[in-house]
């Protein structure tokens, strides 16, 4: 595994990203850099590194930029996040990895626009995270970290909304059975 870690602190947060990593073998080739530091509308964003250098090699990079306290907070540190709620945050962030693979740098843009300016694509691309990480084994942690955010009273309402909006409800991820999980791909490339 190629993984570095920029400003990251806290053992706990290093043991739970690598803990989660080793469920995305298909990751395991791709160079993956954890950074943390804010982050304005969220707590964690998945995104492919694209420059020149691997735009004329054709080597695929990532990093997962993860927030010091968690959205929309002053005071709720991410280190401070339970491990299991940790894991299966991490796991959704390696599904939109996963997820990214088959898309080259211009599909990658094109995905990028999608994501900002269409509702139902972001959606989409929130489902599939949540599909990723549960067909690796992570059903239990995304439940865990969606209840432990949608009833933690130090977050806030709106980033609450944001993810009853965009992501699976606990409801739906209970109803996935590991063997066969009932999504649709995003097919748009």
């Amino acid at each position: 595994m190629k993984v570095k870690f920029k400003e990251v602190k806290s053992q706990k947060i290093k043991d739970s990203f690598l803990e989660a990593l080793k469920a995305y073998d298909d990751l395991h080739v791709h160079s993956i850099t954890l950074y943390q530091k804010r982050v304005k509308s969220s707590t964690m964003q998945a995104q492919p590194i694209i420059n020149l250098s691997n735009i004329l090699s054709g080597v695929k990079k990532y990093r997962i930029k993860l927030g010091v306290f968690v959205s929309s907070s002053d005071t709720l540190k991410v280190e401070d996040v339970p491990q299991e709620v940790m894991k299966g945050w991490f796991a959704h962030e390696l599904g939109h990895l996963v997820d990214y693979l088959s898309y080259s740098n211009l599909g990658m843009i094109k995905y990028g626009l999608k994501y900002v300016f269409s509702d139902s694509f972001k959606m989409k691309a929130e489902h599939e995270a949540d599909y990723i990480a549960i067909e690796r084994g992570f059903r239990e942690e995304i439940i865990a970290t969606k209840e432990w955010l949608l009833n933690h009273d130090l977050v806030d309402q709106g980033y609450k909304n944001k993810l009853n909006k965009y992501y699976l409800s606990i409801e739906q991820v209970e109803l996935c059975n590991l063997n066969e999980i009932p999504f649709e791909p995003i097919i748009e490339k």
